[in-house]
């Protein structure tokens, strides 16, 4: 599946990507292309999420994780020997005091054998062998991760390194040819002579020093070819211990997210259902937090077919298609999940269908751009398992029409291999779901805040929690009563209440 940048900032992806912290090149990369695992790779998921609940046990062996912790976090995580923790730590620290020390060389491997490596380029060939020796080592003594070896490398160091000194500097050293040491000590000697010599004797033994510069410099350009080749042939063992680097990176930095957001550890479902509880939407949750206000956290239970969500304006009904989708995304990217509990099935495709996500595209309205989206997905789904989030779908048509086809899509995908999750505003639509949720909505009385920001009285009285609802249920009626909380102009809420 294609995680579009579109589909990452709606969802909240893009912004949890940005808050992950790899700690070299290659973990950054495997960050911007996470990967995706579809049906039928609940093996490679399983581990995946192995590795990250082993890596979250290593950064808690440092700081064990604090008692409010939710259990279900806690239980995710594998239980270490007490006596093991100092030294699992330390291991820890050397792995990470090591990947921030590489570069990406990754390009200097893409050439012509027959092109020499630069004395640059040998320097961080040198420098990635040199740190990777000494992280290999702090690995050696972690736990195993699943499926994240590193193959050895000495002999490929042995060839940048000859003397054995593990240097972070790289010279053509004498030990690579029997030529360059007596030449190096002739001109050493000839440099004596000159700064010892008169200025008629000058010019002969400048150009003698310089004849031995040449030499000295096609010798270092035999070497340097020479190292090429020989460095060329494990060209392979370099790349794959590349990815592998960005792998390891990756699972710590999501381990590390996973530790500060006190994530858990999706369970995968077998039977095509979805249990999310007390989810949380970190973007929202952080901005409310800037505000001084808490995010309520939602009880989210799906199976096939399409369930409705009808509610008040400004009741949450987005933020809940964006955090459900947002927590299948992460799932099936390898991470843990931003709620107290996760049981998630796997999908081909995850789509998410917003009424404001912005212009239409190529010249279609914002109704039409839903539509295009809609078929675009029912296209590249045919006979395979997806999950739908709509937004207000069919909002911006005539309202007769709207109804009628959102309620004709909800028919439509009870029918095909999928799961859906649509809002709306319109009567009759939870008639023909599969179930249907309806946000608590303005339930709370309070007096004397009439000073106050306006979206924040609204807040303030409003109960963001999903309820389960009858169908066919009708939609609240909470307009007139969120214009006068907004302070609109009072003769037209009289003109608006006398129209109901």
């Amino acid at each position: 599946m294609e995680l579009t940048l579109e589909l990452r900032e709606n969802a909240g992806l893009q912004w949890v990507l940005e808050r992950l912290s790899p700690m070299s090149p290659f973990g950054k990369a495997a960050a911007r292309e996470p990967r995706w695992y579809a049906p039928g790779q609940e093996a490679a998921l399983e581990e995946e999420l192995d590795n990250v609940s082993l890596g979250l046990a290593l950064w808690n062996a440092g700081s064990p994780p604090a008692e409010d912790a939710p259990p279900c976090c806690c239980d995710a995580i594998p239980r270490l020997d007490p006596a093991a923790l100092q030294d699992t730590a330390a291991a820890l620290r050397g792995v990470t005091r090591c990947l921030p020390l590489f570069h990406d060389i990754r390009g200097s491997f893409d050439r012509d054998p027959g092109s020499p490596f630069d004395l640059v380029e040998l320097f961080e060939v040198k420098h990635f062998l040199v740190t990777l020796e000494q992280l290999t080592l702090a690995y050696g003594a972690l736990p195993p991760f699943q499926g994240i070896t590193f193959p050895p490398m000495g002999d490929a160091l042995a060839l940048v390194d000859p003397e054995g000194r593990r240097l972070p500097a790289f010279a053509v050293v004498n030990a690579y040819h029997p030529g360059l040491a007596p030449l190096r000590a002739e001109k050493t000697a000839l440099e004596k002579e000159i700064r010892a010599a008169g200025e008629a004797e000058k010019p002969a033994l400048l150009e003698k020093r310089r004849q031995l510069a040449v030499q000295e410099d096609q010798i270092e350009l035999e070497v340097r070819a020479d190292l090429t080749r020989k460095l060329m042939v494990y060209r392979e063992d370099f790349l794959f211990n590349m990815d592998a680097l960005g792998h390891l990176d990756l699972i710590l930095a999501k381990a590390r997210l996973a530790k500060r957001w006190k994530c858990v550890r999706p369970v995968l479902s077998p039977d095509s259902t979805l249990s999310l509880h007390g989810l949380r939407h970190p973007q929202v949750a952080e901005e409310l937090s800037d505000r001084g206000e808490e995010f309520t956290a939602l009880d989210v239970d799906l199976s096939a077919g399409c369930t409705v969500i009808t509610g008040a304006n400004m009741g949450g009904k987005t933020v809940s298609l964006r955090s459900t989708v947002l927590s299948l995304l992460l799932c099936q990217c390898g991470f843990f999940v931003f709620a107290q509990s996760a049981r998630l099935p796997l999908f081909h495709q995850v789509a998410l269908i917003l009424a404001d996500s912005g212009p239409g595209s190529g010249g279609l309205s914002s109704f039409g751009r839903e539509v295009h989206l809609l078929d675009r997905l029912l296209t590249q789904t045919q006979g395979q398992r997806f999950f739908l989030a709509l937004d207000e779908f069919a909002r911006g048509t005539n309202p007769q029409e709207g109804a009628a086809l959102a309620r004709a899509l909800v028919r439509y995908l009870g029918e095909l291999d999928c799961m859906a999750l649509m809002t709306t505003h319109y009567d009759g639509v939870s008639d023909v779901a599969g179930a249907h949720y309806q946000v608590a909505g303005l339930v709370r009385d309070i007096e004397n805040d009439e000073g106050e920001d306006p979206r924040r009285r609204i807040a303030r009285r409003m109960d963001y929690r999903l309820l389960s609802a009858p169908p066919g249920a009708p939609c609240p009626r909470d307009a007139l009563r969120v214009c006068r909380l907004l302070k609109l102009d009072p003769a037209l809420i009289a003109l608006f209440e006398a129209d109901l």
